[in-house]
């Protein structure tokens, strides 16, 4: 409803009309005269409650009430009843609403005008008995009018600011329950390492105890099995040898790394130079790559040395290429790059091979999970890389895409105002 109409109904429905109206305005040069004595009256009445006397504390407040009240009690002789008029009324609501005063002061200060105005309308009036009765009972309609559009005002007001808070307390909750889910994620993602942790720790022990009595066979039967190459003819045979002795040595290097897990050796902490590092063991697969026609696109930059074991980080470096190569069998692209980004330096290994199912991207650091075809991986060479970048304070990241490759991004932070390496 427009403005003007929602007033002309209100007025309407007040039967408030231009003779009303007429009366009040007759009221004007006497209330004049008396306005500065009620405001008076109105300020001495505030401050017998806590309330209102607190708000009128403060003296800046204090002179802006009383300027205020002089102007609505002069108003009231002569409402001019327009958009402004609407506005003005509803902004006492919003001005209450604002400071926290409740309804029932300022409407009781209503009631407190009608008690001071109606003898000033009696004696105005008192040789015309009837109009002085309909004085009386116009600024009862308008004080009535002007208390509607006021707690109208305040409501509006209140119910906004619920809303305000209902909304900010909704996304608390919303933030709340996130942060809840965040950390139930974080606490199963322990639980998870704790139990991997404690199976690690089982077969560390299992490992430790049975190394010798399964090496000791084995060393045995690799062997016999060397001697019998010159007593055996026939590519069958020989191909059925050869197999023994390919699959003795891996059980062996297995038992190695998982006895080398077992009993970690002391990392050595000194500079490590890292592009010397990543060049070297770059050259170290160089070789397998060739064959597999994988193109090395080598994006390598000179960056401040890492304290670090060098031999360590070397071993998580050619673990990541061996992987990259394992990925890439029919050929494919290999970037390697090296650089600082701030306050560390970051290594990127990017194969362009199968890829990883993003259903399995969260387990590829677990210990034995892998990705390769059985028997030929053991699922603990991640599992390392992980160890290994967590030891030197880093991390280690993946991002992969099935169809499009994978890329490793390992990052290790540097000492406090390390020099950039030479060229």
């Amino acid at each position: 409803m427009a403005a003007r109409d929602d007033l002309e109904q209100r007025l309407a429905y007040l039967n408030l009309d231009d003779e009303d109206r007429e009366l009040l305005r007759r009221l004007g040069p006497l209330l004049e005269k008396q306005a500065d004595s009620f405001v008076a009256a109105f300020y001495r009445h505030l401050l017998s409650f806590g309330p209102t006397r607190d708000l009128l504390s403060d003296p800046a407040v204090k002179s802006r009430l009383l300027e205020k009240q002089r102007e609505y009690l002069l108003s009231l002789t002569d409402p001019r009843f327009d958009a402004q008029y609407l506005a003005d009324r509803r902004s006492i609501g919003e001005v209450h609403e604002r400071v926290g005063l409740e309804p029932r002061w300022y409407l009781g200060a209503y009631a407190l005008y009608f008690s001071l105005l109606t003898p000033l309308i009696c004696d105005a009036f008192s040789s015309e008995p009837d109009h002085g009765v309909r004085a009386v009972t116009a600024l009862q309609k308008i004080l009535t009018l002007d208390a509607q559009l006021a707690m109208e005002a305040y409501i509006s007001a209140s119910e906004q600011h619920l809303e305000y808070l209902t909304r900010e307390l909704a996304e608390q909750s919303r933030n709340l329950a996130r942060e809840y889910d965040d950390q139930a994620a974080r606490l199963r993602r322990t639980t998870e390492e704790a139990r991997a942790a404690e199976e690690l720790a089982s077969i560390a022990t299992l490992v430790t105890g049975l190394a010798h009595e399964v090496g000791t066979p084995m060393g045995v039967i690799q062997g016999h099995a060397k001697m019998l190459e010159s007593a055996v003819s026939g590519d069958d045979a020989r191909w059925r040898l050869q197999t023994i002795q390919t699959q003795i040595s891996r059980i062996s290097r297995i038992i190695q790394m998982l006895l080398g897990m077992a009993r970690p050796r002391r990392s050595r902490r000194q500079p490590v130079a890292m592009k010397a590092l990543v060049e070297t063991t770059l050259s170290f697969v160089s070789e397998k790559m060739a064959r597999r026609s994988i193109e090395v696109d080598r994006r390598i930059e000179s960056v401040p040395s890492v304290i670090g074991d060098s031999e360590r980080l070397q071993q998580l470096l050619l673990n990541l290429l061996l992987n990259a190569a394992d990925a890439m069998p029919d050929g494919g692209g290999l970037k390697v790059s090296l650089c600082q980004r701030d306050e560390e330096i970051e290594i990127q290994i990017h194969d362009t091979g199968a890829g990883i199912p993003e259903r399995d991207l969260d387990k590829v650091f677990d210990p034995f999970f892998t990705t390769k075809p059985a028997g030929e991986g053991n699922g603990l060479g991640l599992m390392v890389c992980k160890g290994i970048a967590l030891d030197h304070g880093g991390s280690i990241t993946v991002r992969s895409q099935e169809g499009t490759g994978t890329e490793f991004e390992v990052r290790l932070p540097l000492p406090s105002g390390s020099p950039p390496e030479a060229s």
